[in-house]
């Protein structure tokens, strides 16, 4: 069995300033329960990080893992040697971490440098003494369950972190998890919370008096670009118009999409080589790297996305390539924009396929930018009925990981 014969994704965790401090990487088996892994499964997961290296899957940060307890306090501290142990934060649960022999292991992967994460909950008693852990973790309720019981966000941190006062003044840090709002972001960080994570950054934030984070004219490309009626001629006048967009074009495909293969030296070119709905997705993956005071995180997700979806389009036969990748990439077009969905694709004239995927998840595009989402969040049980192996989805977002570490170091060469 390959030792990829299991799911793996990957979960943004911020600092402050919205840069990506860490990964949590999750793992798991289509239709299994979502961050219970098993012990099989833990040792398929380290065979995979032996085989590829953790550069692979989280670049030069640190990555958040959790393991079962019983394979946490037996086995991991007999291999932490043969992992990149300083960048190796362990997510243990406080049930867990109350253990004499799960306590006794951290210890054990402490001195090896790895560092060590506790899951609180809300409503169970912190320990009297959390002296070896290095950050804590704690899960926002759901905003509904807040409204019902009267309680809020700010008395609910204030109580939160009142405990943790005293450990706060050395080195511990704190993340919340579960964020679902730019507006809970905001509150968290004005509490001195030091990490954050949750689908806050894929959701737009509606202030009145929209302001166009992107030109009309970025806007009015875009519109044409996804024509699919638009013609060779129409797409080369409408781009040479642009000589700086033209630039980043030829400099983005030349540094990723034939780094291996011959130049190309023209607009003319690139069209004629890549085709139409290529060029159009890269334009619309420099126009969203262009769009100011937005997380880098975006960006790297709608690309990601992008990739996967044509990667998983081609394996199934569901979809064309291209198209899959292009709703990959709009996917997050409302969160660049800070605009409903709807709006911010109502200007584009849009294939119906393509609408139907993103605004109402049908069809085989909407099937397939559905898996997706759950892939990326490590929704396990809602992948019971994955239409592929897991080791071909898991080989294909791998895949998807390295294409988006190229692009975005071809961006920053752009810039």
């Amino acid at each position: 069995m390959s030792v990829r014969e299991l799911l793996i994704a990957r979960q943004p965790v911020f600092d402050r300033h919205l840069e990506t401090a860490a990964y949590e990487l999750r793992y798991g088996q289509p239709g299994g329960h979502a961050g219970a892994p098993s012990t099989q499964d833990a040792e398929r997961f380290l065979d995979t990080i032996l085989d590829l290296g953790l550069d692979q899957l989280v670049g030069a940060r640190a990555a958040i893992v959790a393991f079962p307890p019983s394979f946490l306090s037996s086995s991991l501290p007999e291999l932490v040697a043969f992992l990149p142990a300083d960048r190796l934060m362990v997510l243990v649960e406080l049930p867990d971490y109350l253990r004499s022999d799960v306590r006794d292991a951290l210890r054990r992967l402490a001195h090896h440098g790895c560092q060590i994460l506790l899951g609180l909950d809300l409503l169970e008693t912190h320990p009297p003494s959390i002296d070896d852990v290095d950050a804590v973790r704690v899960r926002l309720p759901d905003p509904i369950v807040l409204q019902e019981q009267r309680i809020r966000l700010e008395a609910l941190l204030a109580e939160l972190l009142a405990p943790l006062a005293s450990f706060r003044s050395g080195t511990l840090r704190v993340l919340v998890s579960d964020i679902r709002t730019y507006h809970e972001f905001v509150v968290c960080r004005d509490f001195g919370v030091d990490l954050f994570q949750g689908p806050f950054l894929f959701r737009p934030l509606i202030v009145r008096g929209y302001h166009r984070p992107v030109s009309d004219a970025a806007l009015l490309l875009l519109s044409r670009l996804a024509d699919p009626a638009i013609d060779f001629e129409e797409i080369e006048r409408l781009l040479a118009q642009d000589v700086q967009l033209t630039y980043k074009l030829l400099k983005l495909v030349n540094s990723v999409w034939f780094a291996r293969r011959s130049r190309i030296d023209s607009l003319r070119q690139a069209l004629l080589v890549l085709g139409i709905r290529n060029v159009a997705a890269w334009v619309t993956v420099l126009v969203l790297a262009g769009i100011e005071n937005k997380p880098v995180e975006l960006v790297r997700t709608a690309v990601l996305r992008a990739r996967l979806c044509e990667l998983l389009a081609a394996a199934t036969g569901s979809a064309s390539r291209e198209t899959a990748f292009l709703t990959g990439l709009l996917s997050v077009l409302d969160a660049a924009l800070d605009r409903p969905l709807e709006a911010a694709l109502a200007p584009l004239p849009l294939a119906s396929e393509v609408v139907a995927a993103l605004l109402e998840q049908r069809g085989p595009l909407g099937r397939l930018l559905q898996l997706v989402r759950a892939y990326e969040s490590g929704d396990w049980p809602h992948l019971a009925d994955l239409p592929l192996a897991a080791s071909v989805v898991t080989e294909a977002y791998i895949d998807a990981l390295a294409f988006t570490a190229e692009v975005l170091g071809a961006l920053e060469q752009t810039s």
